[in-house]
C-alpha cells in the first residue's frame, strides 16, 4: 500500500475510533426514570404526580396501594395482531386508556408493580409520547417496609387529556431487524431462557429453533434484586451487564418471545442511556415468518 494511502487509511481509522468513543462518552444514565420512596412521599400531594399500579388482576391493588394510586389492567396495554400476542395497541386506544385513569401530557406518572409489567407499561407510555414517566425504585414492597401510608379504596379522579405524540421509531419491525443482522452499529440482546436461546426449549407451545445471529443472552432476573416487585440493581451493576452485551456506540435491539421480558432490556437500556429499540413481535413473529436463527451462543464481550 502506498505511503499516502496508508496515511489516509490510518486517519480514517482514527476518525472512526473517535466517533465510537464519542458516542460512548455521550451516553449518560437517565436517573429521571427512577424515583425513590422518599421522593414520592414528599411529592404525593402534588396533583401533577399520579401513581399507576399495573397488574394482571386488581387483587393486590385492593389489598393495599400507595394513596391515590389508580389501577390499570395489564391486558389493556397489549393486543393480538395476526396471531402475534402483546402487540402495542393503537395510539388512540392507549390515549383513551390512560386518559380514563387521569393521565395528561403534563402528568408525572409513577409506575409500580411486578418488574416486567412495569417495564412493559413504561415502554407503552414511551411509545405514546409521554415524557414524564418513572418507576418506583423498590416498589410498593419498599414503601410498605418503610411504614408509609397505605390505602385500600380505589380513589375517584377526573379524566386526563393526552395529545399523543407517538414514537414509532422505538418499535423494530421484523424486516428492519432482518436487514440489520450481522451489520455494525447494532447489538442484539435476547432475553429468553437458555434453552430457548440455544433451540432446545419451547414457549407458548412454540419450539425454539435458536436465536437471532449475533444476539447475546441476558437472563432478565439478573438485572433485578426482587423478581416480584420493581427493584433494579445499581447503575454500576447494570452497566457491567450491558458492557458484556453491547458494543460501545451501538443501538440495542431487544427481543424475547413476545416482547414482555425484552421490555426489561428496553427500560434498563434507556436508564443507562443506550439508544434502544424493542422488536415487539419478537421470536413469536420471527418463527412464524420462518426467518433464520442460529444455535451457537454468541460469547459475551470482555470490555
Amino acid at each position: 500500500m502506498p505511503f499516502v494511502s496508508r496515511r489516509i487509511a490510518a486517519f480514517a481509522g482514527a476518525i472512526a475510533l473517535i466517533a465510537v468513543m464519542g458516542a460512548a462518552a455521550a451516553r449518560k444514565p437517565d436517573p429521571s426514570l427512577l424515583v425513590t420512596t422518599d421522593w414520592l412521599a414528599k411529592n404525593l400531594t402534588d396533583r401533577s404526580v399520579l401513581v399507576l399500579v399495573v397488574d394482571r388482576t386488581d387483587s393486590a391493588y385492593r389489598a393495599g396501594h400507595v394513596p391515590g394510586a389508580r389501577f390499570v389492567p395489564y391486558a389493556t396495554i397489549g393486543q393480538t395482531v395476526n396471531g402475534i400476542t402483546l402487540e402495542l395497541p393503537s395510539p388512540d386506544s392507549l390515549r383513551n386508556l390512560f386518559e380514563s385513569v387521569g393521565v395528561s401530557n403534563a402528568t408525572h406518572v409513577v409506575l409500580t408493580g411486578r418488574p416486567l409489567i412495569v417495564t412493559r407499561a413504561f415502554y407503552t407510555l414511551d411509545y405514546l409520547g409521554l415524557t414524564h414517566v418513572s418507576a418506583l425504585d423498590g416498589g410498593f414492597t419498599k414503601w410498605k417496609r418503610e411504614g408509609r401510608a397505605v390505602e385500600t379504596a380505589a380513589p375517584s379522579g377526573g379524566r386526563g387529556h393526552i395529545a399523543p405524540a407517538p414514537h414509532p421509531e422505538i418499535v423494530a419491525a421484523a424486516p428492519w431487524v432482518l436487514d440489520r443482522i450481522g451489520k455494525p452499529g447494532y447489538s442484539f440482546v435476547d432475553t429468553r431462557t437458555d434453552s430457548e436461546y440455544v433451540g432446545t426449549g419451547a414457549r407458548g407451545g412454540l419450539k425454539s429453533t435458536g436465536h437471532l445471529e449475533g444476539a447475546r443472552r441476558l437472563e432478565w432476573q439478573t438485572a433485578f434484586t426482587d423478581t416480584n416487585d420493581f427493584s433494579p440493581r445499581s447503575i454500576e451493576e447494570l452497566g457491567a451487564l450491558w458492557r458484556e452485551r453491547v458494543v460501545p456506540g451501538d443501538t440495542v435491539i431487544a427481543y424475547c418471545y413476545i416482547g414482555y421480558r425484552a421490555s426489561g432490556t428496553y427500560f434498563i437500556s434507556r436508564l443507562l442511556g443506550y439508544p434502544v429499540k424493542l422488536y415487539d413481535g419478537s421470536y413469536d413473529e420471527w418463527a412464524k415468518l420462518k426467518y433464520p436463527t442460529v444455535t451457537t451462543p454468541t460469547p459475551l464481550r470482555k470490555p
